[in-house]
């Protein structure tokens, strides 16, 4: 195969978190399998005209105007994934799409339809669904490792500080200009650990969720949540718990907990990482390899028509789930304030950032007992009206 033969990858948005993306083209076609037909941003710095391995745009029309694109990777803020989505579809391209995929349903429904009507593909931004981790875990619990399943969670306890919040001017936001942007904790720094927790329940998909019930605060000075509990009840009745801040003293690793009779399995997802806790044994703990979700795209697109289609680790229906939740968040009230007194900020200037004192044991105690904040009697939560957004 001749380079110009070569699946042609175009990268939109190529600093913050798409440099990854970037990062993850070069090394294809360092390997022989892509070629780099255009990157895009509408501020590109000298460093990036520097570089010169791939002409350079300031839009993604102006983009596919000039190059053709087999695959087109998009890291640009959330309220503008479904018109770029649409246009690299209407092109031809397959399409990277960064979580979350839309703000709403609406969207969501506006979306997989372009996506069937073209025949592309569209792999959400997930990366940790590309761990080899999910098969493992979904195979130990299969084969009755832990027991009877007793519920699945999820716990993550991050920083973020005032920097973060003011490196855009949709972070943090539900919405601008009239237009959801929905950028919180659940739905965006720590969406992996709702997905991955959707995904080893198999309840990433449309009709899987009966109730989804929000317990959402706000300590920063932002329209979003940065400290919620989501807790999801599946159509069989299955119990999703997922508690998580960016009030945190220090970040700790997201764990993904599947709870069973006769043990636990835990998967710290950023690092690969399986400890298998069965009652009365030392915990066993597996280091395990990921796709990386550009590869397996680019596998998927060329296995269509073949005897062995590779499915996409990651594909848009299997953000139906996450997507409602996402939704039910945009409708629901805006996250309660917490009092100054019950935050203690540290740091100064762009790395200041909120402590809720305790944090990480009410964390753990929401997972463990499938409790909201609320029903714990934490001191900076009040038992609102009416949470449930089902």
């Amino acid at each position: 195969m001749t380079h110009q033969d070569q699946p042609a990858i175009v990268v939109v948005g190529i600093h913050g978190h798409g440099a990854s993306h970037v990062e993850a083209a070069r090394a294809l076609v360092a390997s022989g399998r892509a070629r780099v037909a255009g990157l895009v941003d509408r501020t590109l710095t000298d460093e990036d005209r520097a570089v010169g391995d791939a002409p350079l745009f300031e839009s993604l029309d102006d983009c596919l105007a000039t190059v053709s694109a087999d695959v087109v990777v998009l890291s640009t803020p959330i309220h503008t994934h479904l018109g770029l989505a649409v246009t690299a579809l209407e092109h031809g391209a397959d399409v990277l799409l960064e979580k979350p995929p839309v703000t709403s349903a609406a969207e969501y429904r506006a979306l997989l339809a372009v996506e069937q009507r073209t025949g592309g593909l569209v792999q959400v931004g997930f990366q940790s669904l590309g761990s080899h981790a999910i098969g493992m875990i979904r195979d130990l619990v299969a084969a009755g490792t832990i027991g009877e399943v007793r519920s699945f969670d999820a716990a993550g306890t991050w920083v973020r500080t005032h920097g973060y919040w003011t490196r855009a001017a949709w972070a943090g936001r539900r919405q601008m200009n009239g237009v959801p942007v929905v950028d919180g904790v659940v739905t965006n720094p720590l969406a992996h650990a709702v997905q991955t927790m959707l995904r080893l329940a198999d309840a990433t998909r449309e009709g899987r969720l009966e109730r989804i019930e929000l317990d959402q605060y706000r300590a920063n000075d932002i329209e979003a949540d940065d400290t919620s509990v989501v807790r999801l009840t599946l159509t069989t009745g299955e119990v999703l718990t997922a508690a998580l801040t960016l009030c945190a003293a220090e970040d700790t690793d997201p764990i993904v907990t599947v709870r069973g009779t006769e043990g636990d399995i835990r998967f710290a997802y950023t690092r690969d990482r399986v400890e298998i806790a069965l009652h009365g044994q030392e915990a066993r703990i597996v280091d395990v390899e990921r796709t990386g979700l550009i590869e397996n795209l680019l596998e998927a697109r060329a296995s269509i028509g073949g005897a062995e289609p590779v499915a996409l680790v990651s594909s848009l229906e299997d953000a139906a789930a996450f997507t409602a939740i996402l939704d039910a968040i945009r409708a629901a009230p805006e996250p309660r304030p917490i009092a100054t007194a019950f935050v203690d900020w540290r740091g100064s200037g762009a790395e200041r950032h909120p402590v809720l004192p305790g944090i990480g044991e009410l964390v753990e105690r929401a997972v463990l007992t499938s409790s909201t904040f609320a029903e714990l009697g934490a001191p900076w939560a009040q038992e609102p009206a009416d949470r449930d957004a089902s």
